[in-house]
């Protein structure tokens, strides 16, 4: 773990992203399509599908290099999420006509709490930080499910704020979204803490509006583990990264 400075405003506010930082799927994404799949009549191998899922976030990752706006909308996002499963779906060989359904059908799974669970570390670290009468809060690139996703898992308590970036038609890494978490939260920049896994979306974000970014990299070899040894030394100095979320009880 890297650590940076400690600074001599104390940290009160802890905001956190939600997708690979708090939640993961809570059954392998391979086997969720290929249960889709079967439902419209096309067999595919889940450990096939499975090892096709990097090239679908690579192909997110170049649809929000080009325009990350589509966040700000309900419409936009759930059509991004539809664009990815069509890619599965080619990567995979499904026949045109068969894509679009399958996609629909996919996505349509992860709109409830039964398709998320949180990482094991979460809980944990969540009653933690509550204990020490830390605040807390979500600012997530999210549609308009997500409130409902977190209390379906039983983790609404634990948080004062929810923001879905296409509940208030804004995105991160806009400081505009940073902001009005701030401003619902009733505290200041330099007294909150933004934790997530994306190195633009979360860490540059929460830098331009003065608030302490620390990068979540559960694989160490991440996308965004590398990006962050490819930017500036000035950069680097300003950011935690920590490979758990329990580490984050060591920095605050």
């Amino acid at each position: 773990m890297d650590t940076q400075d400690k600074q001599s405003t104390p940290i009160t506010t802890v905001f956190f992203d939600v997708g690979q930082t708090l939640l993961t799927t809570a059954v392998a994404e391979g086997e969720v399509f290929s249960e889709e799949a079967r439902r419209h009549g096309v067999e595919l191998d889940p450990a096939v599908v499975q090892s096709n899922i990097p090239k679908m976030y690579e192909y997110y990752e170049h649809l929000y290099d080009q325009d990350d706006s589509f966040w700000s909308d309900d419409e936009r996002a759930i059509n991004i999420w539809l664009a990815m499963y069509e890619y599965l779906c080619e990567l995979t060989k499904v026949d045109k006509s068969k894509r679009p359904a399958i996609a629909r059908s996919v996505h349509k799974r992860y709109f409830t709490a039964q398709s998320w669970k949180p990482f094991d570390d979460v809980v944990p670290t969540l009653k933690k930080l509550k204990e020490r009468n830390i605040r807390m809060g979500l600012i997530s690139n999210w549609d308009s499910s997500l409130e409902g996703i977190i209390d379906g898992l039983g983790l609404a308590p634990y948080f004062d704020v929810i923001i879905s970036s296409a509940a208030v038609q804004l995105h991160k890494p806009m400081p505009e979204i940073f902001t009005l978490a701030l401003e619902r939260m009733g505290t200041t920049a330099a007294e909150a803490m933004h934790i997530g896994d994306h190195l633009t979306a979360d860490v540059e974000g929460a830098l331009a509006v003065g608030i302490t970014p620390v990068l979540l990299s559960r694989n160490n070899t991440s996308q965004q583990r590398l990006a962050l040894e490819q930017k500036t030394e000035q950069l680097k100095k300003s950011i935690s990264c920590i490979s758990t979320l329990i580490e984050i009880l060591a920095i605050i």
